[in-house]
C-alpha cells in the first residue's frame, strides 16, 4: 500500500476506533474542495468519485479559470473560504510562494521518475518542489515543406528566405510571428543571446539584470526591425493571422505551440501540402538553436487547508496515475508531464517536445508580471519603425522602475484603457503611462483624476504600480472584466479607484453620476 494511503487509512481507523463516523459526519464544508478549469472539471469529480468510495471522503469540484483561481485563493484562503487543491499555470508559483499560499510537496525517487525532468523543474522554486504537473508546453517553428523542404538553421537564413521568396514571387514571405508578443518573439532574442533576467550564482533571478537591451538583446530587436523595415514581415500579426498567412500559402513558416496541432493537420490536409515541427533557428554570432520558454500546468495544494494530508492522498496517489494522465492528455491540447501516457494519438506531441529540449522556462518569479507590458510595447514600436535600441532600452528602465516600485511598497494607480490617447498618453493600454496616473489627494486610499474625453466608445480598468501584475476591472475585481464608457460629445470625465479596503471599487462620473 502508498506510504499516503496508508497513512490517511491509519487517520480513519483512528477515527472510527473512537466512535466517530469520519463518512457520515463529512458534510459539504467537510469536503476535499478542488478549484479546477471547466475542461478539467469533469475528470476530476470522476476521479473524486473514487477518492470518496475508498476513504468517504467526499470531493467537491468548483470550475473555474485558472487566472480567477490564482488570484482568488489570495483572497478567499485567508478567510478559510478557498480550495484545498488547485490547478495553477507553473508561473504563479513564485506570487503563491511569496504570499505563503501553498505547500510544498516531497516525491520519492520512484515517484519523480514518473514525471518528465522538465516539467518537474517548471514546478521547483527555490529548491523545492510546489505542484504536480500534467501539462507542459513550448513553441516551436511551423514550416510548410513544399515551399522550404530543409529547416533553416539561422534567423538570418529566415530573411535570405524571404529576399529569395520576394523575388521569384514564391510567396510574400518565408515568415511571420506575432507582433508585440514577447512570448512568441522570445526564440528570436533568446537565439542572438538576449535574456530575460540574469542568474545569480545560486541559479536564481537576479531581477536587476534585465537582458533585454544586453549585447544579444539588441541584436535580435536589429533583426526584427531590419524584417519590418524592409518589408520583410508584416506587422499586426496575431496568432490567427499568423495561421492564415501559413494555410493560404503567403507564408512559409510561422511559430505556435500544441495548442494548434489540431488545425496544423487539418489545414495540411485541406491544403495539400506537408509540414513540418521544428527546433527554433540559432543565429550567427549568438546560439545554435533558439530557446522557446516552456511552460507548464498542474496542481498545488492550498497553505489555507485544512486537509492537506488527504489532498496530497489525492494528488499522489489519484492524480499522479497513468490512467488519469492519460485522461488530461486525451481531452487534447498539450503535452503530457507523465512519462507512461500514450500521445501517438497526436502526430505533433513529439516534435513539439524535441522543439523544446532547450527550452527556457518562463521565469516563476512575481517580477516577471513587470515584463510583459513594456516588452510587448518595444516589439510593437520596432514594427511600427521606431529605433529598436531607443525602444528596448526604454522597456528595460520601466521594467526596472516597475520592480523597484514594487519593492518599495508604495501603490501609483493608473487609468488603462482605449481612452489613454485621447487623455495625453502615446498609445492604450499602458500601464506606465504618467499621463493618466490618478492621484490621492487626501491620502485616504481614494485615487481620483479628471480628463477631457472626445465623443466615442471606450473601455478602461486600473493598473496598479505601473504594471499588469495587478489589475483591476467591473465590480472591482482583480483580472476583471473591461468598464465600457460612451460619450455622446466631448465629456469631462472624473475616475475614482477606492483602493482603501478589500473591496476595489472603481467609477466614473459618466456610468456613476453623483
Amino acid at each position: 500500500m502508498n506510504r499516503k494511503i496508508l497513512v490517511l487509512s491509519v487517520l480513519l481507523a483512528l477515527l472510527m476506533l473512537s466512535g466517530v463516523s469520519f463518512a457520515q459526519e463529512a458534510a459539504p464544508e467537510d469536503a476535499l474542495l478542488i478549484w479546477a478549469d471547466g475542461e478539467r472539471a469533469p475528470l476530476l469529480t470522476e476521479l473524486g468519485a473514487q477518492f470518496e468510495e475508498e476513504f468517504g471522503i467526499p470531493v467537491v469540484v468548483q470550475e473555474i479559470g485558472l487566472g480567477d483561481a490564482r488570484d482568488q485563493l489570495l483572497i478567499a484562503g485567508p478567510a478559510g473560504e478557498g480550495p484545498d487543491i488547485l490547478i495553477s499555470a507553473h508561473d504563479s508559483v513564485g506570487q503563491f510562494v511569496a504570499n505563503g499560499a501553498i505547500l510544498p510537496l516531497t516525491l520519492d525517487e520512484e515517484q519523480a521518475a514518473e514525471f518528465t525532468a522538465s516539467s518537474l523543474n517548471l514546478f521547483t522554486y527555490q529548491g523545492q518542489l510546489w505542484g504536480i504537473p500534467y501539462a507542459q508546453e513550448n513553441i516551436a517553428l511551423v514550416r510548410n515543406v513544399n515551399l522550404v523542404p530543409e529547416a533553416p538553421a539561422t534567423w538570418q537564413e529566415v530573411r535570405a528566405l524571404t529576399e529569395q521568396f520576394q523575388a521569384e514571387g514564391t510567396a510574400d514571405y518565408a515568415f511571420v510571428v506575432q507582433t508585440g508578443n514577447t512570448y512568441h518573439n522570445f526564440p528570436i532574442t533568446s537565439a542572438f543571446g538576449g535574456y530575460i533576467f540574469g542568474l545569480n550564482e545560486d541559479g536564481s533571478f537576479n531581477v536587476a539584470d534585465v537582458g533585454l537591451n544586453s549585447e544579444g538583446g539588441l541584436a535580435a530587436a536589429e533583426w526584427l526591425s531590419g524584417m519590418y523595415t524592409d518589408g520583410l514581415m508584416p506587422p499586426d500579426v496575431n496568432d490567427d493571422v499568423a495561421f492564415e498567412f501559413f494555410t493560404n500559402g503567403d507564408a512559409a513558416m510561422f511559430v505556435t505551440g500544441p495548442w494548434f496541432s489540431s488545425r496544423i493537420v487539418e489545414a495540411a490536409e485541406a491544403g495539400g501540402f506537408e509540414y513540418s515541427i521544428d527546433p527554433l533557428p540559432g543565429a550567427e554570432g549568438g546560439m545554435e538553436v533558439g530557446s522557446p520558454f516552456s511552460g507548464g500546468q498542474g496542481f498545488v495544494i492550498s497553505a489555507f487547508s485544512d486537509k492537506a494530508l488527504e489532498a496530497e492522498t489525492f494528488l499522489l496517489d489519484f492524480v499522479a496515475t497513468t490512467e488519469f494522465m492519460q485522461a488530461i492528455f486525451d481531452q487534447g491540447g498539450r503535452p503530457s508531464a507523465f512519462v507512461s501516457v500514450d500521445t501517438s494519438a497526436d502526430p505533433n506531441v513529439a516534435a513539439f517536445n524535441a522543439a523544446g529540449a532547450n527550452a527556457i522556462p518562463m521565469p516563476a518569479i512575481p517580477e516577471m508580471g513587470t515584463v510583459w507590458g513594456a516588452s510587448d510595447q518595444a516589439l510593437t514600436a520596432i514594427s511600427l519603425g521606431e529605433n529598436a535600441t531607443d525602444a528596448m532600452n526604454n522597456a528595460v528602465v520601466l521594467i526596472q522602475d516597475a520592480i523597484q516600485l514594487a519593492q518599495s511598497g508604495s501603490r501609483v494607480v493608473t487609468l488603462v484603457g482605449s481612452l489613454q490617447d485621447e487623455a495625453g498618453c502615446a498609445g492604450d493600454w499602458d500601464p506606465a503611462c504618467e499621463a493618466t496616473v490618478l492621484t490621492d489627494e487626501d491620502g485616504d486610499g481614494v485615487f481620483t483624476g479628471t480628463f477631457t474625453l472626445p465623443a466615442g466608445d471606450y473601455e478602461y480598468k486600473i493598473a496598479i504600480n505601473q504594471a499588469w501584475t495587478e489589475n483591476y476591472g467591473a465590480e472591482g475585481a482583480k483580472d476583471g472584466a473591461n468598464i465600457a464608457l460612451s460619450l455622446a460629445a466631448e465629456t469631462e470625465v472624473t475616475f475614482m479607484f477606492d483602493d482603501s479596503g478589500e473591496t476595489k471599487v472603481i467609477t466614473d462620473s459618466v456610468n456613476n453620476p453623483s
